[in-house]
């Protein structure tokens, strides 16, 4: 419950969609991707409520979901015994490096735990990941930081359709991270402290500085993308990490997965306001978690087909790119690029007949 004289906190955080120009299944493969931010969104409504049963409220009418938990349900279940970490003690924790968690193994202690509280006999997919990525993010967001948590409610609604590629899961990660920081920040700001350790006793100590309410820094951006790359996680396994990049920073974006312990390479491409892109919801929902380990699995089968592809995918997407930032100065031309992959994207046979026909 909040003491005299506070005002309860509110805010909403907004995440584009996406689209994949180019590398799509190609950039799990270490490829490069071209991608794109849409002008439709996602919008995450955060309120603090001042209650005294302690509750936090999820509201997500596209999933026709609503659930609660309690602050002390989750202070017991989970930030009292953090996440499991993939090396090291705790004392090297903090909220700025997330890639520390293991991932693998907290989302099955989640996921019990949520199909467990429900008591329902059939849990749909969809509802099920997006608790499981709500616990997952307010977890380990949460748990180093000394900030008061008070009951809150979460209302999310999206222009996206839900498994249509417009990269909606990736949003409500975006929107779940940066709500959960800009909770942190605004804490640390009506403290009146606006640059001090904000770790717990035992924790590695890091110190945040705020100086912007209004937005977030390119730091803060960078952040909430890796804490959404690990939601991703959640609904699609092995995700490539460039649709949480794109709904955190907008734009046009080259985008390379990097390797094992490494950042990705990153570079946000000029000429994005002069592109137009007709995007068309073909109605077939997808599953993005199968088609990347029907993906895998063919690659294992046939190396040499499947690689060569993936490598003729990668230099179209490279050409594109060049033909992007031409198109910032001039009147380039990139639809024959996108004929291109189209063809290449169709020889590795995971993509659905239907969408085809509405590409070519």
């Amino acid at each position: 419950m909040m003491g005299p004289g506070k005002h309860p906190l509110t805010f909403t955080v907004s995440a584009p969609g996406k689209v994949i120009l180019h590398g799509e299944h190609s950039v799990v493969h270490g490829k490069t991707a071209l991608a794109a931010g849409l002008n439709i969104r996602t919008n995450m409504t955060f309120k603090e409520i001042d209650g005294i049963d302690g509750k936090i409220t999820l509201d997500l009418p596209n999933l026709n979901l609503q659930h609660f938990y309690t602050i002390q349900e989750l202070n017991d279940a989970f930030l009292s015994n953090p996440p499991p970490l993939l090396k090291g003690s705790y004392s090297e924790f903090n909220v700025c490096n997330p890639e520390l968690i293991n991932t693998g193994k907290f989302i099955g202690t989640l996921r019990e735990y949520v199909l467990k509280s429900v008591k329902v006999q059939q849990f749909p997919f969809a509802q099920e990941c997006a608790l499981v990525t709500f616990l997952f993010l307010y977890t380990g967001i949460f748990c180093s930081v000394n900030v008061q948590i008070e009951p809150f409610s979460i209302e999310v609604v999206s222009d996206m359709a839900i498994g249509s590629g417009a990269g909606s899961s990736a949003a409500f990660s975006v929107c779940l991270a940066a709500s959960f920081i800009h909770y942190i920040r605004s804490k640390i700001s009506s403290s009146g402290i606006s640059d001090k350790n904000v770790s717990k006793d035992g924790y590695k100590p890091i110190d945040m500085e705020v100086t912007d309410l209004s937005m977030f820094s390119a730091k803060e951006k960078e952040l909430i993308a890796r804490w959404a790359l690990l939601g991703e996680k959640v609904m699609h396994g092995n995700p490539s990490g460039i649709d949480n990049v794109v709904c955190t920073f907008g734009s046009i974006v080259k985008f390379r997965k990097g390797q094992e312990g490494q950042g990705p390479m990153l570079e946000h491409l000029p000429g994005g306001a002069q592109l137009k892109i007709l995007l068309v919801d073909s109605g077939v929902r997808r599953n993005t978690a199968g088609m990347v380990a029907k993906m895998s699995k063919r690659l294992e089968s046939y190396p040499q087909v499947v690689q060569s592809t993936l490598d003729a995918m990668d230099g179209i997407a490279v050409a594109a790119a060049d033909t992007l930032t031409q198109l910032a100065e001039s009147d380039a031309d990139i639809a024959d690029t996108l004929e291109q992959q189209n063809s290449l994207r169709a020889k590795l046979e995971v993509r659905k007949q239907r969408n085809e026909l509405l590409v070519t």
